[in-house]
């Protein structure tokens, strides 16, 4: 299988994991404030796992010791869910 283009679950992504029902992207950024303390932030996007993206997830992941990876850790998140 050779991908035409990287899968929307790949674009801009710092860590992509699998849950039993989600392929989820984070996007991990520091969050500086002077006046309180900084956050270390988690834009997480859920897509609904398919057959296909399975099938993109697998062909890149494929030499993962843990196929499904993990999920950084964050201080703060917000989420948004694709279908």
């Amino acid at each position: 299988m050779k991908l035409r283009k990287a899968p929307d679950f790949m674009k801009d992504a710092t860590n992509v994991y699998r849950t039993k029902d989600f392929i989820v992207k984070q996007i991990i950024s520091i969050e500086y404030d002077c006046r309180e303390d900084n956050e270390v932030f988690s834009h997480d996007t859920y897509y609904r796992r398919t057959p296909a993206r399975d099938r993109e997830y697998e062909y890149l992941f494929c030499d993962r010791r843990n196929i499904d990876g993990k999920r950084l850790p964050s201080t703060a998140y917000n989420r948004r869910y694709v279908k």
